[in-house]
């Protein structure tokens, strides 16, 4: 028997080669989408001076047009197959528009910086929604592990309503950079604290926490649910949840104290009520002695970052920077912070060339949302002294009263990088 020839093996291709065949893949396309745009452009010109030649002609008598007929036909035809092109084209255009993912590079003045913490990075990400972004998020996860940073924020809505948190997984799963990793829950997420603790053994977090908040945990991020330090060198970075800007930490500790022994008595008393509450406020009550003691060590020179899903209004940013600026003993509120991160708004969902977003969920904007200021829809704005950055979104919430895909909108995950140095968003420029 005549023997076969052995193939030679192919070789793995490398990250630099699929980076190559990717780059060209994206050229030959983009050639091919101007080419045929030339080519639409020139048929559509020479359609409508067909038409204005027929439109201004003398009138035909019935042997003219019967024998224009034909004639007329086919143009009618082909302009018809013009439009069907640039409708497929259009489509086309606004898929690949979804399926693209920036990255915003922002970089964000902060007076007092300390030298640590100089050209120090944040990725923010919000508003999944649940969605995919290629087989287990290859397409997101490419951008994301092609840019440095030094730490990754998940600003809510990462589950959303579709209650799979299996993309989020996938999304902690696949992240090459070994960066802390924190997160907060959405408007659309489901609850990240049960209505009824776990009748299991275990800690507070593994007895109230939610399924997909636990899973989220277990592949590595941190659920902000207190004030939460980093350290970077001799510095100190601090996060906290916006929601616990406006509480008074001393009143709210002796409210839960005494809930928690009111609750530890009746479960000693066979109270099932009791029982069920006692996991529930001693999480709580964990949670804010956890706020209580990091503002205990929160030093003047510190970098403080509130992590918000919706955008605050200045009104309420106003009264907790002044509620936080005292700074005496026993302290009651969470010390200013000097920069609030922030998404929800998904840039806007629809966005229209020259006129910008369409409508964004917020009734307190003017016009109660509907053709927002371009800086209230995404990106960075002053909220009287404090600085605002609302993140573009990957998807579209279903607060947005419009179709379910983004329109002139590409997904948009953001890289900030904290300076020291006065940039024009901060003079206003």
């Amino acid at each position: 028997m005549r023997q076969e020839k052995e193939r030679p093996k192919k070789k793995k291709q490398t990250g630099k080669a699929r980076r190559r065949d990717s780059a060209i893949t994206t050229m030959r396309l983009g050639r091919s989408l101007f080419t045929g745009g030339v080519r639409l452009v020139k048929k559509t010109r020479e359609g409508i001076l067909e038409f204005n030649r027929y439109a201004q002609s003398e009138p035909e008598s019935v042997a003219q047009r019967r024998r224009r007929r034909p004639a007329l036909s086919r143009n009618l035809t082909y302009l018809i197959f013009l439009l069907t092109i640039f409708v497929i084209m259009s489509v086309a255009m606004m898929v690949l528009n979804n399926a693209s993912v920036t990255v915003d590079k922002q970089t964000v003045s902060v007076v007092g910086l300390p030298g640590d913490l100089e050209g120090y990075s944040l990725l923010l990400v919000s508003d999944l929604h649940g969605r995919s972004f290629g087989t287990r998020q290859a397409s997101l996860l490419r951008t994301i592990n092609g840019t440095s940073y030094n730490m990754i924020l998940f600003a809510g809505d990462m589950v959303g309503r579709s209650r799979d948190p299996q993309p989020f997984y996938d999304l902690l799963e696949g992240l090459s950079a070994n960066r802390p990793a924190y997160f907060i829950a959405g408007d659309s997420d489901p609850d990240p604290v049960l209505e009824e603790p776990r009748d299991i053994t275990g800690t507070l977090d593994q007895m109230v926490l939610a399924d997909w908040v636990r899973g989220a945990q277990e592949r590595g991020a941190t659920y902000l649910s207190a004030t939460t330090g980093v350290t970077v060198g001799r510095s100190r970075l601090w996060l906290s949840p916006v929601s616990q800007m406006s509480i008074d930490i001393q009143t709210t500790l002796k409210i839960l104290k005494e809930e928690v022994e009111a609750d530890t008595e009746g479960t000693l008393e066979g109270l099932e009520m009791d029982r069920n509450n006692l996991p529930l406020s001693s999480w709580r009550l964990r949670q804010l002695q956890k706020l209580d003691e990091s503002i205990r060590l929160m030093a003047p020179e510190d970098t403080h970052i509130a992590l918000s899903h919706y955008p605050p209004t200045r009104e309420y940013i106003d009264v907790t920077q002044q509620l936080g600026e005292a700074e005496a003993e026993p302290y009651t509120f969470l010390p200013a912070v000097d920069l609030v991160l922030a998404g929800h708004y998904c840039g806007g969902g629809w966005k229209l060339p020259f006129l910008g977003a369409l409508y964004v969920p917020d009734t307190t904007l003017d016009r109660h949302g509907w053709f927002p200021a371009k800086d209230a829809v995404d990106g960075l704005r002053m909220l009287g002294t404090t600085q605002l950055y609302t993140s573009p979104g990957l998807s579209v919430t279903d607060k947005i009263l419009l179709p379910n895909f983004r329109l002139f909108n590409a997904p948009t995950v953001t890289l900030i990088t904290l300076t020291s140095a006065i940039t024009d968003d901060l003079l206003g420029g």
